[in-house]
């Protein structure tokens, strides 16, 4: 285990869970190609008496090249494990909507072969607005963070700068009781194409959203409290410093906001989620038609 540790420092990143997977994948690139050097070599050398002297060796070594980087990953795993505040894997969810100048904006969708998420595979999004952290938890304030999310998918966000990486056309279709305002045309004036061919949508404190008011970043998180028949608003002073409740189901998960828009103190935009749990709201998320029990639920 010791020997490990010092591999994994070697490594050089602060991310543990990146450094580990990416040493398996490294050590496992290596072995294959090692054994196919070695399984060519047992082909030629097999039948041929010459080399008698080599099978034995031969044997141990192709043995060695499938063993080693099995222990070593399970070993990295173990470690891993034990390494993290959260002793094993997890799996909480956030609901998120991000809205910018009165219309909702959508993540960009998966571009990795065969991918149905953005982000990492511990950390991620499958085009349902909600943070899904489905692995072991290293550091809890970085590893369940917004700021992290925002890393994971190609995006950034600050106190009065906002970057989220977007398809051209950012507007999200899947409205739920929530209201667009605003001018669509505008919001896509602050999307780029990089030289990825990708596309993101940048704002900063102070541009406006047409109307010659000035906007800034703002996020407002909905937690249900305790008890479980109400849940509070609270808007964050630092949103990249959320911490993600350790909860699977939504709500008791929380419910964050992201705004670029007019200052205020609080938000009138809820998740699908919470929406359905607000009594004055609750026909509008179309709740009633199938659990009217979830509207009892209130702000």
């Amino acid at each position: 285990m010791d020997s490990l540790v010092h591999v994994l420092a070697a490594a050089g990143t602060s991310d543990l869970e990146a450094d580990i997977n990416a040493l398996s994948i490294n050590s496992i690139s290596i072995a294959a190609v090692v054994l196919v050097v070695l399984l060519g070599i047992a082909a030629k050398t097999v039948n041929n008496k010459k080399y008698k002297v080599v099978k034995k060796p031969l044997f141990f070594l192709i043995a060695a090249t499938i063993v080693l980087p099995t222990l070593l990953m399970a070993g990295s795993t173990v470690y891993l494990n034990v390494k993290s505040e959260s002793k094993g894997p997890v799996h909480w969810h956030t609901d998120i909507e991000m809205w910018v100048c009165g219309q909702e904006v959508e993540l960009r969708n998966p571009t990795g072969f065969l991918s149905n998420k953005i982000g990492t595979s511990t950390y991620h999004e499958h085009d349902d607005k909600r943070i899904h952290l489905e692995g072991v938890v290293v550091e809890k304030d970085y590893d369940a963070s917004l700021e992290k999310f925002f890393d994971v998918t190609y995006g950034d966000i600050e106190r009065d700068a906002l970057t989220i990486a977007v398809e051209e056309d950012p507007i999200e279709n899947d409205i739920d009781g929530d209201e667009p305002r605003g001018d669509i045309e505008t919001v896509k004036d602050f999307v780029s194409r990089g030289d990825d061919g990708l596309y993101t949508l940048s704002v900063e404190n102070g541009n406006t959203c047409g109307d010659g008011q000035r906007a800034q970043v703002q996020a407002f998180l909905f937690r249900l409290d305790n008890s479980n028949d109400t849940y509070v608003q609270t808007k964050l002073e630092q949103p990249k410093e959320y911490i993600m409740r350790d909860e699977s189901i939504v709500p008791p998960g929380d419910c964050v906001i992201v705004e670029f828009d007019a200052p205020k103190s609080s938000t009138d935009r809820l998740c699908q989620q919470y929406g359905v749990r607000d009594s004055e709201r609750c026909t509008e998320f179309g709740v009633t038609t199938f659990n009217p029990e979830l509207c009892n639920i209130r702000q």
